[in-house]
């Protein structure tokens, strides 16, 4: 059907597997200058005197969470308005990746952090023309208003920097009683870095994606004598072309936190980051069509490094994130916390989408461009918890306030057909130099919640948690042509959870749980003829039973869950986004980490689902069929084994692994299942009082084609090849 070429083509896939001589050379004035600073230290000693050494006997050390020395162990997450809580006391599936853990593997992106999460698939990557990095849990979006930063709802339509990220806290499926109106698969916290009590440096160079060359700085400290004012900053830049042909990326990333200690129980703070990103040179969605008999095509006759697109395309965004808080316990038994942020970004765009018009290689080329989008995002809370007992009953009462404002605005795309072209031999079209129209669609939203919750313990063995979030929606939509009518939409609901737990010994705990959610409705696709249109809001229903326990150095989580809420499609009939009958997801979870020997860290586990439309109406023929891009079974795993003949050098090794998942309502066709093999090798060096540590990372090992996810409305992805990441990282 499809052949293959030679030339460049073939080539640039070993290309971007290939060391950069600017790094060649950082690596070795580094190993070279601490060779030097060694032997001069050496020389300055002068005679061997021996003498009695001073024996001290100290308690062992506490290894700090997350870190590679624990197994990447996290014992402690946020959970919403509930604050900080251990994992195992907590009747919810949270999945903590550390930052020790995502910069070991060498991750720029949200979808690279999370490779050791089983329970995630990708939905969207950073590398298209949106830049975001959209990923599903459950076999639902868990993004945009269940994006957030400390615990504050932050929605983005951008790359999200990973560099001012100290952890990053997915919860997996509903989240209504903690933050109302959210999407139904679950809610993604990144967690910011905070100031170091004693005085830190980290300066680190490397590079990724094939050519992608960057610097980051990390400092932290105090700035008083006291000790009541610190503060974090991290600088980045990065600069260069990924594994794409004529490909550039840019972005710059500037982050600041300063708190202040009124008093030992008082804590305020301050953040803010900006963020300015530029990408060259999109890949290109490929677009299919089962139903017309061009279905999913083999990703062996594609080449990822290859430009299907053009050249010219862009993506561009600049993002500011600014907040304040405080937060106080005010007796043994109250405490109060409250925080604000506001956020304002825009992004615009150009590129080309690829329709398939043939089985034998042939695709059409549209350019699309964008207006210029803004968005702006303000979040707030101002809870109350209280510590107390009535009788024999112990609670953890939190009460409060939670909501944010969203607006956004923007245009109408800009389309031209540019003609034909080959996936062996891609033609270069001329760039038609859009002219933009204006702004012509406005949509403001406010998201208001209302919450009390008491975590009840009845005895050493019996817990319960009941709460109650009244959420109120505000939704307020205008414009033309992208927007087909005005929109009014107001709800207000008050969504209950309980669940009961029973730890029948301290290190195990089981719990059932109930909870409903609320979410917003989702928005009609370009492709659909009501594009734009934001559909009405719908309340769903979450039952999940599930099991924590740790044997020995490992955690091991379990959860059965089953996850009912109204279906959203494009009905072929009329080609219109609608909501029709009921989409059921059941599966089960399982997931692990920690140190299976002393020397030997595994992370992984997998997610088996069973996916189905009920209760259809308007089309019963998609009764009984499994939702687009949902896998069937998705597997991880991740091994990280020290080398205890060579002290400070670990290798490491992933296994990335997801089932069948169709690109159409009527399963006609779908993306075939995939393995994606990588390795990696990490090397702690002491050089004159200071370790270096060097880290080299090849993802796609085997350099194995294949379709990373499908996008309805967009196309098929292809996943990365075989790429090389290698980076030096020096603490002070």
């Amino acid at each position: 059907m499809y052949t293959q070429t030679d030339g460049m083509q073939g080539i640039q896939p070993f290309r971007s597997c290939t060391f950069h001589l600017f790094f060649h050379r950082l690596f070795l004035a580094l190993a070279c200058s601490g060779t030097v600073l060694a032997c001069e230290a050496r020389a300055e000693d002068g005679p061997e005197i021996q003498a009695l050494q001073e024996v001290r006997v100290t308690a062992p050390r506490e290894l700090p969470e997350g870190s590679a020395e624990t197994g990447y162990r996290n014992s402690t997450g946020q959970f919403g308005p509930l604050g900080n809580a251990p994992l195992q006391e907590m009747p919810y599936s949270l999945n903590v990746i550390s930052r020790e853990l995502f910069e070991n593997n060498h991750a720029h992106t949200v979808s690279d952090a999370l490779k050791t999460n089983p329970t995630v698939s990708t939905l969207m990557e950073s590398a298209g023309y949106s830049s975001m990095s959209r990923i599903m849990v459950r076999g639902f979006t868990a993004a945009d208003q269940s994006d957030l930063r400390d615990g504050l709802v932050d929605r983005s339509f951008t790359v999200v920097p990973l560099e001012n990220v100290e952890r990053i806290e997915v919860l997996n499926g509903f989240s209504g009683f903690l933050h109302g109106f959210s999407a139904l698969g679950g809610s993604v916290n990144y967690v910011s870095k905070q100031p170091t009590a004693a005085p830190y440096f980290a300066l680190s160079a490397g590079q990724y994606k094939g050519g992608i060359h960057y610097l980051h700085g990390d400092a932290g400290g105090s700035i008083s004598t006291d000790s009541r004012w610190g503060y974090r900053v991290n600088l980045y830049h990065e600069d260069g072309g990924a594994y794409i042909e004529d490909s550039r990326q840019k972005r710059s990333l500037l982050s600041g936190v300063l708190t202040f200690r009124l008093t030992p129980d008082t804590r305020f703070f301050v953040d803010i980051w900006h963020q300015e990103f530029e990408m060259k040179g999109l890949q290109s969605y490929i677009n299919v069509n089962p139903g017309a008999g061009i279905p999913v095509p083999d990703a062996d006759h594609f080449d990822a490094a290859t430009q299907y697109g053009q050249d010219w395309t862009y993506n561009k965004g600049n993002k500011t994130l600014a907040g304040l808080g405080m937060e106080s316990r005010l007796n043994d038994t109250f405490r109060f916390r409250a925080a604000y942020r506001h956020g304002t970004m825009w992004r615009d765009y150009l590129y080309v989408g690829a329709n398939l018009a043939d089985n034998d290689g042939t695709y059409s080329e549209q350019a699309t461009g964008s207006t210029r989008q803004h968005e702006k995002t303000r979040s707030a809370y101002a809870l109350f918890d209280a510590d107390f007992n009535t009788g024999p009953v112990g609670h953890k009462l939190t009460l409060g306030y939670n909501g944010t404002m969203f607006s956004y605005t923007r245009g109408d795309d800009v389309k031209a057909a540019l003609g034909f072209s080959h996936v062996n031999h891609p033609i270069e079209f001329t760039n038609p130099h859009f002219t933009i129209g204006p702004t012509n669609y406005w949509t403001r939203s406010y998201h208001d919640n209302w919450l009390i919750g008491d975590r009840l313990q009845f005895n050493e063995k019996w817990a319960a948690l009941v709460g109650f979030n009244w959420a109120s929606l505000r939704q307020r939509s205008h414009g033309a042509g992208t927007a087909l009518s005005i929109r009014n939409d107001t709800q207000r609901k008050l969504t209950p959870s309980y669940a009961l737990m029973f730890k029948p010994m301290p290190a195990l705990t089981a719990y059932v749980s109930y909870m409903e959610g609320l979410a917003t409705g989702g928005a009609a696709p370009d492709s659909a003829r009501n594009a734009g249109e934001t559909l009405a809001p719908a309340v769903s229903r979450q039952y999940e039973l599930g099991v924590k326990t740790t044997l020995e150095n490992m955690d091991l989580n379990a959860a059965l869950f089953r996850i009912d809420k109204i279906n959203e499609y494009i009905d072929p009939a009329d080609n219109t986004y609608k909501q029709d009958g009921r989409q059921v997801h059941q599966g089960l979870e399982f997931t692990a980490s920690g140190k299976l020997t002393p020397q030997l860290t595994a992370i992984g586990g997998f997610t088996v689902f069973d996916a189905k439309i009920e209760k259809a109406r308007n089309n019963i023929a998609i009764e009984g069929k499994t939702p687009v891009n949902v896998p069937e079974r998705q597997a991880r795993l991740y091994l990280e084994y020290a080398l205890s003949s060579i002290p400070g050098l670990f290798f490491s090794g992933g296994a990335n692994y997801f089932g069948k998942r169709f690109v159409d309502n009527m399963n006609n066709d779908s993306l075939e299942e995939a393995a994606i093999f990588d390795v990696g090798a990490r090397y702690l060096a002491r050089v004159t009082g200071q370790d270096i540590t060097f880290n080299l990372n090849v993802s796609n090992l085997f350099d194995k084609a294949y379709w990373s996810y499908y996008r309805s409305g967009d196309g098929l992805f292809l996943g990365a090849p075989c790429v090389i990441s290698f980076s030096a990282r020096a603490e002070w």
